[in-house]
């Protein structure tokens, strides 16, 4: 049964999706997963072993549907992008996307946006098929990426936002630290019509609280939260 979302993506595009953390992919797909994090993200290393508790069944909140697309183009391995579905926050978590550079100039000009519309749809998807719907997708760019996700119909969001070192491992190393990213947010329809820092509250905690186990009351995290609670609605 084809995914009309990825049929899509294919038309527009030219790239083709293997879903690697699902369950249903092989351990080779796994493993090109891993290599392209590697290749794109090697100071996120650690994550790679997080793949694999994904694939092997290992993955702790069934609220969460984690997805680990390799992105082919013409048969071959060019790329990849990781996010997960939030059914408790009903946000989607933008992790990863990176892509050959090479196979990046055969591409069109607006591959990243036709790839960001599959992964908020997929997210949609997730949503409608556990009986809820999608608020919101959050991103967590780096500075100099933020105005062609502004192109995309994402919004940053200024909240003094702060990622923590080692990701989810970070009790590994003692009390958190932190390092700053640019969060910016895409709202559904259903999401719009919504208190603006309530839809931004649920994506925040689905990253820092949900995704990186910080405590609310950690002063960084604290003082985000803080923030959004001030934000006004857009106008």
């Amino acid at each position: 049964m084809t995914d009309p979302v990825l049929d899509r993506l294919q038309e527009l595009s030219g790239l083709t999706v293997e879903e690697a953390l699902d369950g249903s992919g092989s351990e080779d797909l796994l493993r090109e997963l891993q290599a392209e994090l590697l290749r794109f993200f090697p100071e996120h290393a650690h994550v790679a072993d997080e793949f694999r508790e994904i694939w092997s069944g290992g993955w702790p909140d069934p609220e969460i549907i984690p997805h680990g697309w390799v992105l082919e183009l013409e048969g071959e391995p060019v790329g990849f992008t990781v996010f997960h579905t939030s059914l408790r926050r009903r946000v989607v978590l933008q992790h990863f996307v990176g892509i050959d550079r090479e196979a990046g100039s055969r591409l069109p000009l607006r591959w990243v946006q036709y790839l960001a519309d599959a992964v908020f749809e997929t997210g949609a998807h997730d949503c409608q098929r556990h009986g809820t719907t999608l608020l919101a997708a959050l991103g967590e760019n780096h500075p100099e990426h933020a105005r062609t996700w502004e192109r995309y119909g994402y919004r940053t969001l200024d909240i003094e936002y702060r990622e923590p070192n080692h990701g989810q491992h970070w009790r590994d190393y003692g009390p958190p630290t932190f390092f700053p990213m640019t969060p910016q947010i895409r709202l559904t329809d259903e999401g719009a019509v919504l208190p603006y820092a309530q839809v931004v509250d649920a994506a925040v905690r689905a990253f820092l609280i949900d995704h990186y186990l910080l405590p609310e009351d950690e002063p960084t995290v604290a003082r985000t939260l803080s923030l959004i609670a001030a934000l006004p609605d857009p106008e």
